[in-house]
């Protein structure tokens, strides 16, 4: 099919394209509730801390409805936002988030390879390294 626009001008194509990366990073860096931050870190440890129940069938209801829980949270706080989907620009809070789910998948096996203890040490790192994400993600977003 042919059009009858004349083409575009490089320089107003280009602009344009600034124009949209430059909005979505605005979507991407809006700032979350405060609330969301100390939840989902409260969360996180929860998972975590799973492995010490002694039933594997209550275990994995418990994880289960604690991980629908943290997904529901953040996907509720995200419509509420406008951004349901969108994953933040700072790759600090990306690494550290990655890190805590690092600990979360951590503190599954460490139960059987060593004690209650290294669970809880799993389960507080986890909820550290999402604290600190969080604290990188609250300055760069309220500038």
């Amino acid at each position: 099919m042919e059009t009858i626009e004349s083409t575009p001008d490089p320089r107003s194509a280009a602009s344009d394209l600034h124009a949209i990366v430059d909005a979505q990073r605005a979507v991407r860096d809006r700032p979350w509730p405060l609330w969301l931050y100390p939840c989902n870190a409260a969360l996180l440890g929860g998972i975590a801390l799973c492995g010490l129940i002694d039933s594997s069938m209550i275990g994995a209801l418990v994880v289960l409805a604690l991980a629908l829980g943290l997904v529901a949270l953040n996907s509720l706080a995200g419509r509420i936002m406008g951004t349901p989907f969108a994953i933040p620009t700072s790759w600090l809070f990306r690494v550290l988030v990655i890190a805590s789910a690092v600990f979360v998948i951590l503190s599954i096996p460490a139960r059987t390879l060593g004690s209650d203890a290294a669970v809880i040490a799993c389960a507080v790192a986890a909820a550290a390294c999402y604290g600190v994400g969080a604290v990188v993600h609250a300055r760069r977003t309220r500038r």
